[in-house]
């Protein structure tokens, strides 16, 4: 019976084990799997997808964002685009008055802005760039009887600006268009509650003398966005702006991906959470935007999902696609995602719990080897614990995905002021930040954790040949005292592994960033040292001692 616990501690253990790896959960990532699951709607109705929502928005007459979604789901390749496709082609030709700005428009279809040449939507600033439609858009503003609208609208009277040249200026152009763009949204409505009073804060204290810097960066935000979405699409868009710090996020990742707008505004569009999406973007600066194409092929729950955690998305490797398609492991996966999309806390709780338990089998199979002395449960469990965490630690090390990468900071690009359209809303291209941590770090890690439990392993089994022997007590304390150094070769291995990682830093191979790695090594070889002499080491010699004194 004693040679069969160990072999059920490692069974049992490595059940665990696949069982804490086959969870769709992650520290700092999102699973792949859960976000296409999610895009199909969980455990429950599939979501809309890019397609559906598309034609949602056709049948409320809003061409534009239709477009903007056709263009995510054609460049996405998300099945049913000809669909799409082809109701667009067809709203356009059924109502080409509509067409260029991108819709049914009751704010702007009072003015006459001389759109009947064009066939294809038209960007609102690029529509306002004409003198004669400011001219009658500004007209049109200023028979307003809201007092806030108003006050936009005196801003064109600003002298002391700080980003754009003044909108009276020869070359205010740029400025006046983004006060006409503020006024017209502001008259129809299209602002969130919380925007809009900012908005007309930072208007009144203009016109008041202070300092216009912060509202110019505002009229900066809406010029960026202005000159991409036509004006149904720029409305939809602002309509899930809550403030300006998201008007910000949005503008900023628009401008860092400067051919990504449809999809961006599909995110947006889709989830209805633009705060979301921007801070999403603003954290994964770098790759952000793959994660959100890859969960925009999949549907308004997939969207949501990624919004929702605001971690990046990770795809497992073959081997696990392959096990899952077997049961009861497949049946165990699948049962699952539905709680690792609903409660990212609780499915990890539940990995982290199959995992620590894993470790603890795998820890006890390992004190069969050499039990404590006296067999006292207390001790036992000591050793197993302490052993188990340390073990637990480097599985979850090793197969958590993106842990000791750096945060993706977006430096704030410094805004130029210069006077036309696209100058006024240029930055300077973002700084790409490489990973710190590489791969390698990561197998000297492993490497240092196997060496470390070998020597625990090898200790154990001396001790355990030294208890056996048909020696007295003391006998058996003088051989104990010269295996000292073999007790202490964690610790010296340790110290080597640390020295020799320190090196390959300061030569530049590990990276500035792997020092953890090179103290690593000393801290395992801490760890198991401690409970190979506290749990193991001390109590038989404390067994021999009173023994030696009773002999004669």
């Amino acid at each position: 019976m004693k040679k069969v616990w160990p072999i059920l501690c490692l069974v049992c253990g490595a059940l665990l084990l696949g069982g804490a790896l086959l969870v769709p959960v992650h520290w700092r990532a999102v699973d792949a799997s859960a976000v296409e699951r999610a895009g199909r709607g969980g455990a429950g109705a599939a979501t809309p997808t890019l397609i559906e929502e598309g034609l949602t928005f056709l049948s409320v007459e809003k061409l534009g964002p239709a477009r903007m979604l056709l263009r995510t789901a054609q460049s996405e390749g998300v099945p049913r685009a000809e669909v799409l496709a082809a109701a667009v082609a067809q709203f356009a030709k059924d109502n080409p008055a509509q067409v260029a700005l991108g819709g049914e428009e009751p704010v702007l279809s009072k003015v006459d802005l001389a759109l009947g040449a064009l066939t294809e939507p038209r960007p609102i600033v690029e529509l306002l760039a004409r003198r004669t439609a400011r001219e009658k858009a500004l007209q049109s503003l200023q028979q307003s009887r809201r007092p806030a609208v108003l006050q936009i609208l005196k801003n064109r009277n600003l002298t002391r600006t700080v980003h754009f040249p003044a909108a009276t200026s020869s070359s205010g152009q740029a400025l006046e268009a983004a006060i006409i763009t503020a006024g017209l949204l502001f008259q129809g409505d299209y602002f969130t509650a919380s925007f809009r009073e900012a908005l007309e804060w930072l208007a009144v204290s203009a016109n008041r003398g202070e300092n216009s810097g912060a509202l110019e960066l505002v009229y900066l935000d809406l010029l960026s966005v202005g000159k991409r979405l036509d004006w149904v699409s720029m409305t939809e868009l602002v309509k899930h702006v809550d403030s300006i710090a998201t008007l910000r996020d949005l503008a900023e990742a628009v401008r860092s991906h400067e051919d990504a707008m449809p999809n961006i505004f599909a995110a947006v569009a889709l989830s209805g959470n633009g705060r979301g999406v921007a801070k999403y973007l603003d954290t994964f600066s770098e790759t952000g935007m793959n994660d959100v194409n890859f969960a925009l092929r999949h549907g308004r729950g997939a969207v949501d999902l990624l919004i929702k955690q605001q971690q990046r998305i990770y795809s497992a490797g073959q081997f696990r696609s392959q096990v899952v398609k077997y049961d009861p492991f497949g049946a165990f996966f699948h049962g699952l995602m539905p709680a690792a999309i609903g409660s990212h806390v609780g499915a990890l709780f539940l990995k982290y719990a199959l995992l620590l338990f894993a470790a603890l089998f795998i820890a006890r199979t390992i004190g069969f080897i050499v039990p404590p002395v006296g067999h006292r449960f207390g001790v036992r469990f000591g050793a197993d614990l302490v052993l188990a965490a340390a073990i637990a630690f480097i599985v979850a090390l090793s197969v958590e995905p993106f842990v000791g990468l750096p945060a993706q900071i977006t430096e704030l690009p410094f805004r130029i002021q210069f006077p036309g359209f696209g100058d006024a809303a240029a930055t300077n291209p973002q700084t790409i930040h490489q990973p710190f941590m590489k791969q390698l770090s990561l197998v000297s890690l492993s490497v240092f954790f196997v060496i470390q439990a070998l020597i625990y392993v090898w200790c154990l089994a001396k001790i355990a040949q030294i208890r056996r022997e048909p020696n007295s007590a003391r006998v058996k304390l003088r051989l104990l005292e010269n295996e000292d150094h073999l007790f202490d070769a964690g610790l010296y291995i340790g110290f080597a592994g640390t020295v020799i990682s320190l090196i390959l830093v300061a030569l530049n191979i590990l990276g500035k960033g792997s020092t953890m790695m090179a103290y690593s090594s000393t801290s395992f070889g801490i760890i198991f040292v401690s409970v190979l002499k506290i749990f193991h080491l001390r109590p038989l010699r404390r067994k021999l001692i009173l023994e030696s004194e009773e002999q004669p």
